[in-house]
């Protein structure tokens, strides 16, 4: 299964039929988070992972894999999908498991038009703050198509920001493949995104792509409450990152900081902490199916933070 089609799958289903309350529309108001953002701004950044880096796992077995991240010591988790849980449900999971829903990562139909709605109610219900928008792919043959993606993220940051809930951006290699005069896509979506939209930046996407995460991260300073930790290992093939052929590499040597990772982590890590980032979500995509690769990241991460 692709990155495309996970996300799309999994939010498809839960946001357009997980609703576990009779309510009609968002609550309004801003909620409180459970831990408030202010007190993390001095802090070493908090650990969490992606579901997306331990599919398999989790389609056998959601919470169990939940359990597991946690006795690794991870605090947080971001998903996109729930495994048949509404989002009453999914929070008490998270409650029982003691990870932190740190953000859900949805295509960005799900900010627009009605089921901006349905996402704002179903982020109370599940106590999640944060939406990173992923997988928004057009070409260079027409501007206009990546200002579909500005007017709906502009739009929904502010609706969201009176419910007390973060929209972000995550970016992948296209946005840095992709160029207009001279600018990548990502340079242009962010002259033309409101503040109140967030970054989710992905340095290891950004190195496979041939970009300068240090660069980035100069350019467009306290944006990143979030950072993808994903290693940069292999190659990108039709958008999709690709073990190198015959390397051959087990799982626990796939992970973030492992010897084929492209990333300069001791450099941007603490960089990202001066910046005021509160969470590092790891994501190696080798294995989906081992935990192996999650220890490995937590271990070398743990020797930075």
């Amino acid at each position: 299964m692709t990155r495309r089609e996970f996300i799309f799958a999994g939010s498809a289903a839960a946001l357009g039929g997980g609703r576990s309350g009779g309510a009609s529309r968002p609550t309004g108001g801003a909620s409180r988070p459970r831990r408030a953002a202010a007190a993390r701004r001095d802090a070493s950044p908090h650990l969490a992972f992606q579901v997306y880096g331990v599919r398999d796992l989790c389609a056998k077995d959601f919470e169990d894999t939940l359990r597991a991240a946690r006795a690794i010591g991870y605090e947080g988790v971001e998903t996109g999908r729930f495994y048949g849980r509404n989002a009453k449900e999914l929070k008490a999971l998270m409650r029982s498991v003691g990870l932190e829903l740190v953000a859900l990562q949805l295509y960005p139909h799900k900010l627009a038009g009605p089921s901006l709605a349905d996402t704002i109610r179903f982020c109370h219900e599940s106590g999640c703050l944060r939406v990173n928008t992923a997988w928004f792919k057009a070409g260079a043959e027409n501007e206009n198509d990546w200002q579909l993606v500005v007017n709906v993220l502009n739009h929904a940051a502010e609706v969201c920001a009176k419910e007390g809930i973060e929209i972000g951006y995550h970016n992948h290699d296209q946005e840095f493949l992709v160029t207009f005069g001279g600018k990548t896509a990502l340079e242009w979506l962010y002259e033309r995104f409101s503040p109140l939209v967030k970054q989710e930046f992905d340095p290891g996407w950004c190195v496979l792509a041939g970009g300068d995460p240090m660069a980035w991260l100069r350019a467009h300073p306290h944006r990143n409450p979030c950072v993808h930790v994903m290693p940069a290992i292999g190659r990108i093939e039709n958008g999709e990152l690709r073990m190198e052929a015959g390397s051959g590499m087990p799982s626990g040597r796939c992970g973030t900081g492992s010897a084929d990772d492209r990333v300069d982590w001791r450099t941007l890590l603490p960089a990202f902490a001066a910046d005021g980032t509160q969470w590092l979500v790891v994501n190696p995509t080798a294995h989906p199916g081992s935990i192996e690769d999650l220890k490995a990241s937590y271990s070398y991460l743990k020797g930075l933070t």
